[in-house]
């Protein structure tokens, strides 16, 4: 199935992997982007990738910085995106965390507090903000906003050389699924968490590990909550929330 053009998403964390892959596969079909992260440097390097992979003469590609961890500073970018995409988003990619490595027995509070604040408390700003912005008008044709959070599987299986970053993704991930069990009823969104299980980057080769290349995660398994989204007509009963590759 293919997804539908001209379409708007805002990608909050965007670096060099998977939310790189994502906004160069939707710039090849056409839609208008917003790319957020702290990262003045990274973004405009990104976005200059991006607008080049576009498509469409008329869509956007715009980009801002941001603190994820800071409610304020969150809030202010994804309003600015909004606006600058004609007032309202048909996705929102909450893909932000603090990825660094902590075990458990040497976490300090201040260790913590930071990674729940980028991972969860974000999550939770970004699906609430999201809420009073997403783009209903295409829902009475069975196309639904779609609220997507970037995960793994740390909640399941916690990591003692990733232990701060295990317990704030723990903790995203819970706000992930009841947004999940509430979104659809409330505000007629779907929420989707592609988890990734395996590790990206390889740490021998410095490359991609076999299997996980991004461009290969967003077709297997970011794609298909795109595509899906917009075939809803019959209701969220079938919808699948989660995907893990």
């Amino acid at each position: 199935m293919s997804v539908s053009p001209n379409r708007t998403i805002a990608i909050v964390g965007v670096g060099s992997s998977m939310s790189r892959s994502l906004a160069l596969w939707l710039a090849s079909v056409g839609w208008n982007i917003a790319l957020v992260s702290r990262s003045e440097n990274s973004l405009s390097k990104i976005s200059d990738e991006v607008k080049a992979a576009q498509t469409s003469a008329d869509a956007k590609v715009i980009y801002r910085t941001a603190d994820a961890g800071n409610p304020d500073s969150l809030t202010a970018a994804l309003d600015w995106c909004a606006q600058q995409l004609g007032g309202k988003l048909d996705v929102l990619n909450y893909n932000a965390a603090h990825v660094a490595e902590s075990h458990i027995t040497e976490v300090t509070p201040e260790m913590l507090e930071l990674d729940l604040r980028v991972s969860a408390l974000g999550t939770l700003v970004a699906g609430k903000w999201f809420t009073r912005n997403a783009n209903t008008d295409h829902v009475p044709k069975g196309e639904l906003p779609l609220f997507l959070v970037t995960g793994g599987i740390l909640d399941k299986e916690p990591q003692v050389a990733f232990s701060s970053l295990s317990a704030a993704k723990a903790a995203s991930q819970t706000l992930s699924r009841l947004f999940a069990q509430a979104l659809p009823q409330a505000s007629q969104i779907v929420v989707g968490m592609p988890l990734i299980k395996g590790r990206i980057a390889d740490p021998e080769t410095g490359g991609f590990t076999e299997g996980y290349h991004p461009d290969s995660i967003i077709q297997k398994v970011f794609k298909p909550f795109f595509e899906d989204r917009e075939k809803l007509q019959d209701g969220v009963y079938n919808w699948t929330v989660e995907r893990v590759l």
